[in-house]
């Protein structure tokens, strides 16, 4: 079968990758001139030089999140030199491109090439490319569509009152890059996740002052930064909390997350996206109505590299016919019950893709499902221990896989 892959992230990577070994045609359309996805890193935001949206959100110095023991690709190891866990972009990025490298995936890609839109014709996909140096389109045939665009190319912007009167910056993390821009300004920081921590953590040493506005607590401890409750309206030079408390600002930074957005998705695909729901997903990954529109990487709160490696498996075994799907009744059914169930747990709905400690159950869904062979244990026992120590992180700790059971944390 010929397959259309939007992207050339670790998603795209990997749904290329496992459709190549199954024996289809691939072609791959990435819109910028490399691989890797958000791990890329510029210097720019905003535009490029075709005129196109810049929608690498990494930021220099970054240090991940994640130990490198569970950000791992299928059959091929991190070079010997790259010893810690929590490791920098650079290396993320070297890893990626060695995988790439080791599996001949790169001829498959086409560079600076920009999917305007993807239409269902009969049993098959209309996908049109544009050539964002050439500003020219071409339309092209495939048999399935794999969905691996990204999840951090729309900022969600909360709607604020008299966001319209600051006089001063607001910009979104996306276009977060490095700590000049902040030096000796007042910052307020919207949101309290990963990247308010990150980005406060690296400008407190050069801003006059960092606050942080959260509705809830901080998902980690920040030192050296003031904590106030939720913004309830902005004004000339600042902003008025919920609290009453009021205080002058030069930049606002939101750190809001993202929203997910699929512009090339003609309505007859039947995709819909409300509050980051995206409807319908069977297993948060086939789409019920075109079962050969598949989207890798949706769920969050799961680590990118394990969720695109079984999500790529099991649309492969989908597509490949290696298991029977149920009808859109059934599929549909599937994910009304597990949305009740979330909803009588009052989880909001932008959450509803929100795997987290869900990752055993749902992997054993999808191996169970497709007859697909499920990551060793260890790796689901480091990744709950990862969720349930994440208030408490220490990027200087490292772990060590002993075997397929069990794993050791070494503080240095």
């Amino acid at each position: 079968m010929r397959i259309a892959i939007i992207g050339a992230g670790i998603s795209g990577l990997l749904s290329l990758k496992y459709a190549k070994e199954s024996g289809h045609e691939c072609h791959v359309f990435e819109q910028t001139g490399e691989l890797g996805g958000t791990w890329v890193y510029t210097e720019k935001y905003g535009t490029d030089e075709n005129g196109m949206p810049i929608t690498q959100r990494m930021y220099k110095d970054l240090v991940t999140n994640t130990p490198k023991e569970i950000m791992i690709l299928p059959d091929y190891q991190y070079p010997s030199h790259i010893e810690n866990s929590y490791i920098t972009q650079p290396e993320v990025l070297e890893y990626i491109r060695g995988f790439a490298n080791k599996f001949d995936l790169e001829r498959h890609i086409h560079y600076y090439a920009y999917v305007t839109k993807v239409e269902p014709s009969g049993e098959q996909w209309i996908v049109t490319v544009m050539d964002v140096k050439a500003k020219e389109e071409l339309p092209a045939c495939y048999d399935a569509v794999f969905v691996c665009n990204g999840a951090y190319l729309h900022p969600r912007m909360p709607e604020i009152e008299g966001q319209d009167l600051f006089k001063g910056l607001q910009i979104s993390s996306r276009d977060y890059r490095n700590p000049d821009l902040y030096k000796s300004k007042r910052v307020l920081i919207v949101g309290g996740s990963f990247s308010a921590v990150d980005i406060a953590n690296q400008i407190t040493a050069v801003a006059e002052k960092v606050y942080i506005s959260h509705w809830g607590s901080l998902l980690q401890k920040v030192t050296n930064v003031t904590l106030k409750p939720g913004v309830s309206q902005l004004y000339n030079d600042g902003a008025v909390f919920v609290d009453g408390s009021k205080e002058d600002f030069d930049i606002i930074l939101y750190c809001t997350g993202y929203e997910r957005v699929f512009p090339f998705l003609t309505k007859e695909c039947g995709i819909t996206v409300e509050d980051n729901w995206v409807q319908y997903l069977y297993k948060h990954t086939i789409s019920i109505e075109k079962p050969t529109l598949y989207f890798i990487g949706v769920p969050h709160y799961i680590g990118a590299f394990i969720n695109s490696n079984l999500q790529a498996r099991f649309s492969v075994a989908a597509l490949d016919g290696k298991f029977s799907l149920p009808s859109k009744e059934e599929m549909r059914k599937e994910i009304d019950d597990n949305v009740n169930e979330l909803r009588n747990r009052n989880v909001p709905q932008r959450h509803f893709h929100n795997i987290g400690l869900g990752l055993r159950e749902y992997m054993a869904d999808l191996c169970r499902t497709a007859g697909i062979r499920p990551f060793p244990e260890v790796i689901t026992r480091l990744h709950d221990h990862l969720i349930h120590t994440v208030s408490t992180m220490q990027k200087n700790a490292k772990y060590v896989i002993v075997d397929d059971e069990q794993f050791l944390k070494l503080n240095n």
